[in-house]
């Protein structure tokens, strides 16, 4: 279902970017790519939501509840200019000429009493009691950075449900959340007799039993259904204004293009939500699709859902159903319109949006079959591995979907897929189970794609970068055991790949990864963000290095002068930058060090260390949520820095130094 909505408020388009400074002062034109680097996207034109963004004269951060503009005059310097606080719990962003869109969580139960929102959302009945429509919203503030020294809300708006992730092509940004909505009366549970929980768990008579509470269940929604408005099923949009809060119902009598799936089990609802920011009125629309947990993925011209056919409960108690992964496009090809175009299904679980691509107007999908994730089963059946190449078309019924035009199957027989890429014709695929293959398969031949290489060498890779030529950079888990074999999650590797001869892969070097020195001095297993998330995997093709965040910690205790116990644990948060040139060797090429930021308390299990980076010029900007460095390639000498946040919270466990020690204390590590 889509609908439009827009605004009276206009989009100022003066002032680019490329101006740089708010001073007014000319500066050359600096572009990503050439001269900085910007956030690691899957896709190239494809932007993708981070809490760090840069123009290459400005760092924009979400930080602490608010987010910060720094500026760059020159490479290698770093000054404040301003910050502005934001609703809720600051997530990430999307960047436009001169406005930011910042997205952030907002818990519906932890609405203040007098937030006007509060009303709105919450619902009060005989039969229920206290509810929420959701219990989550999605904020999207866009912000006017024009004057970079004096950031202005212009918008704020708000969606029913969790925030998934956002992109944005050519000033079109596209917001993906997903949400369960609460509709008062309806059934999300059966009810059994008393005597049911008595039976066995086989006993055709429990089966009845439930056949005929889920017929009861079904008979009473349908009885409820008919009495709502769709406004009361689909996942609605609010804008704070001066006037209060508005409500885009995002429906209207004319609504009448629904396609429901044959056999959905889900309740969730996936909204789309787009904003034109090239727009003078900022026009938006939302598209919503009923299903399971999404996974989000967009080239320039479509953008993906998909979605497993059933949730993992639906599987209980009928081991023969096998696992199938629905699939939603939707054109964006066409400026700032979201175009629903299809739906179809392959068999098995797609893991992450790198196992999805779109090429030459055909989808690529690589998936794990088997019941390996079935754990109450005790002989289940074993992994196997796939890559589907899919095209709009007619299917078996003559309906228009998703049709499959190729196929190939049997790879890695009990494995399953941890990493995938996909790169022009060729796809990467890396498989585990106790040792990594590497799998090359050409997909030139939509009809008949086949393996041309397999590679084994130890540990895992759970990224895969393309260098260009055949190269190929990724970062992973090293191998537990001196045959190769297991996983040891201390270890974390960079591994450089030769695919050129796709029919003879070769392993150029590995390098291991670690904050310290001295793995055995106390200190717990080092651990990269880069292992999960991609965007903190900087590589910068013009210098041929690769920016790395690695952090550890260990626990230090001492008793002090008067002879107290005292403690805290000590962070060690590094950038490893490293030599990555084809056909060489990885090497070490400097460090930078943010830990005397997190070394003052005693933190533990909180969000610490270096999380992004970015390369400008001769230059590197170390980002974390304690603050930020400059460092010179050359000499790896800090140039600059700043501090973020003097007080970095702890999430979970928190205990802050009150006094300081003597100089007389000795300190232990365990």
């Amino acid at each position: 279902d889509t609908a439009m909505m827009e605004s009276d408020g206009a989009a100022d388009e003066s002032a680019p970017v490329a101006s740089g400074s708010d001073s007014g002062s000319s500066q050359a034109k600096r572009e990503e790519g050439e001269d900085y680097s910007g956030t690691n996207n899957q896709e190239q034109g494809v932007d993708e939501a981070d809490f760090i963004k840069t123009d290459g004269y400005h760092i924009y951060i979400l930080n602490a509840g608010k987010l910060t503009i720094l500026g760059v005059p020159e490479y290698g310097e770093i000054t404040f200019i301003s910050e502005i606080e934001i609703d809720g719990n600051v997530r990430e962003m999307m960047m436009g000429d001169n406005h930011l869109v910042l997205i952030s969580t907002i818990s519906t139960y932890q609405l203040e009493e007098d937030d006007p929102l509060l009303k709105i959302v919450e619902g009060d009945d005989d039969e229920w009691g206290q509810w929420w429509r959701t219990g989550t919203l999605t904020k999207m503030t866009v912000v006017d950075i024009s004057n970079r020294s004096t950031p202005e809300i212009s918008r704020e708006l708000f969606i029913e449900g969790y925030y998934m992730t956002a992109r944005e092509v050519d000033g079109t940004v596209r917001m993906i959340n997903h949400g369960y909505m609460h509709v008062p009366g309806i059934k999300t549970w059966l009810e059994y007799p008393n005597d049911y929980w008595s039976l066995n768990w086989e006993d055709p008579l429990r089966l009845a039993m439930r056949e005929e509470a889920a017929w009861k269940a079904m008979l009473h929604n349908d009885e409820v259904m008919e009495n709502l408005d769709l406004a009361d099923i689909v996942p609605q949009i609010y804008e704070k204004t001066s006037d209060g809060i508005q409500t885009h119902t995002m429906t209207n009598d004319e609504c009448n293009d629904f396609i429901t799936g044959e056999d959905s089990m889900s309740r969730g609802v996936t909204s789309i939500m787009t904003l034109d920011l090239h727009s003078q009125d900022f026009t938006f629309s939302a598209d919503h699709i009923i299903s399971n947990w999404p996974t989000i993925y967009s080239s320039s011209e479509v953008l993906v859902i998909t979605e497993q056919a059933q949730e993992w409960w639906w599987y209980w108690g009928d081991d023969e159903l096998d696992e199938s992964t629905n699939i939603h496009t939707f054109d964006i090809g066409s400026g700032a319109s979201t175009t629903y175009t299809g739906s179809g299904r392959i068999n098995g679980t797609v893991l992450d949006q790198f196992c999805i691509s779109e090429f030459e107007g055909r989808l690529r999908i690589a998936s794990t079959t088997g019941q390996w994730n079935r754990w109450w089963m005790e002989n289940p059946e074993p992994m196997v591995n796939h890559v589907y190449i899919l095209e709009h078309g007619l299917d078996d019924a003559g309906h228009e979907a998703i049709v499959e035009v190729g196929h190939i199957g049997g790879i890695a027989e009990d494995e399953r897929i941890w990493s995938a890429r996909f790169v022009g014709d060729m796809a990467y695929i890396v498989t585990f189970r106790q040792i990594d293959p590497l799998w090359v398969i050409d997909l030139s031949n939509a009809s008949n794609p086949i393996i041309l290489g397999e590679l084994e060498v130890p540990g895992v890779s759970t990224y895969i970068h393309p260098l260009g030529d055949g190269q190929l950079l990724t970062i992973g888990i090293g191998a537990a055991n001196e045959d190769g074999t297991g996983l040891d999650w201390s270890n974390t590797q960079l591994s450089l790949f030769n695919a050129s001869n796709a029919t003879d892969p070769t392993l150029v070097d590995v390098l291991g990864l670690s904050p310290v020195t001295d793995s055995t001095d106390g200190w717990s297993w080092g651990y990269s963000e880069a292992t999960y998330e991609h965007k903190a995997f900087q590589y910068w093709g013009p210098k041929e290095l690769l920016a790395v965040p690695m952090t550890t910690y260990r626990y230090k205790y001492w008793y002090d002068s008067n002879g107290d116990y005292q403690w805290k644990y000590h962070w060690v948060s590094k950038l490893v930058i490293v030599n990555v040139s084809a056909g060489n060797n990885l090497t070490i090429h400097g460090e930078v060090d943010h830990s005397d930021f997190y070394t003052s308390g005693h933190y533990w299990w909180s969000s610490t260390g270096i999380s992004r980076s970015i390369f400008m010029g001769d230059y590197i900007y170390a980002i974390s949520h304690a603050g930020i460095t400059v460092t010179n390639l050359s000499t790896m000498n800090m140039t600059d820095s700043l501090v973020l946040n003097e007080e970095v919270e702890d999430d979970y466990y928190g205990y802050a130094e009150e006094s300081s020690t003597s100089s007389t204390d000795v300190e232990k590590e365990e």
